[in-house]
């Protein structure tokens, strides 16, 4: 037996792994999770919105890093909307218009908000930093029409929106480079506006030291930063059954890799008996 266990097909753990991966996507199981100070925050700053006010949202992730960003956007938008809050899309990087328009659907779908009055897609614009310090006055000029080409002046939410100064809140959701950065230094820093953010585990270091500062209010740190969200608005969705998962998945490597001990040891021990008796003969 600890010849097979030793000789054992790497394949089989691979299943096995795959397997406890899977589990908590068919079954979750609504691990405990515990809620960070930053997450907290971040809830803090949507909850004590006055109904109404107006949020701009910026997807600034793409299709790598979707996992972790777009729960956090969903949980965002359903927060806002319930909350009776208008909310104004746009993206730095070319992809994410198109999930903003993937979460605003379904976000609406769930709440019953309305295309137009309750949010806008104003879609993607190239250029950065320069994009967010051209639009600072007036963010027409450089969004003159939504994502589906219908212009401002059609839109009835956008009626009195002008600059970053007319924004209540900013809400980026960033994986790098524009993101959420370049939103602290330009309408953080220049239009003193409030901003929130939703990172990857990897990126959080880099904003953490403008957490601290004040200068972002609150933080989401990847899918463990969402799952906390998902718990505080009591509507466990993707973050949460994917912390399941990764739940698992560590289990079931600490049981290989005890397991793998034991046989070593057994192993060991076996042939430490073998050698004595050997000697002895």
């Amino acid at each position: 037996m600890l010849d097979k266990l030793s000789s054992l097909d790497r394949r089989w753990i691979f299943l096995a792994i795959t397997i406890a991966v899977i589990i908590p996507f068919v079954f979750p199981l609504g691990l405990p999770i515990k809620v960070s100070q930053q997450t907290k925050q971040f809830y803090e700053c949507i909850e004590q919105l006055p109904q109404g006010s107006v949020v701009c949202m910026s997807f600034d992730y793409g299709p790598g890093t979707r996992v972790e960003c777009h729960p956090m956007a969903q949980a965002a938008l359903y927060h806002l909307f319930t909350r009776r809050c208008k909310v104004i899309a746009l993206a730095l990087w070319p992809e994410g218009a198109l999930f903003a328009r993937e979460a605003l659907r379904e976000a609406a779908k769930e709440t019953g908000a309305a295309e137009g009055t309750d949010y806008v897609n104003l879609g993607y614009k190239a250029g950065g930093e320069v994009v967010l310090r051209g639009a600072g006055d007036d963010l027409r000029a450089f969004f003159p029409n939504d994502i589906d080409g219908r212009s401002w002046d059609s839109i009835p939410m956008l009626k009195g929106i002008k600059g970053w100064d007319t924004i209540d809140l900013i809400c980026a959701w960033s994986m790098g480079k524009p993101g959420v950065l370049e939103y602290v230094r330009v309408v953080g820093g220049s239009y003193h506006r409030p901003i929130i953010t939703g990172t990857t585990a990897v990126t959080a270091p880099e904003a953490m030291p403008l957490v601290n500062s004040g200068q972002i209010e609150g933080i989401l740190q990847g899918m463990r930063g969402a799952s906390e969200y998902e718990v505080m608005l009591k509507r466990p969705g993707a973050a949460a059954r994917g912390m399941d998962a990764l739940s698992m998945a560590h289990v079931a490597i600490a049981a290989f890799i005890i397991m793998a001990n034991v046989i070593y040891w057994l192993n060991k021990r076996r042939d430490r008996r073998n050698s004595l008796v050997g000697g002895g003969a």
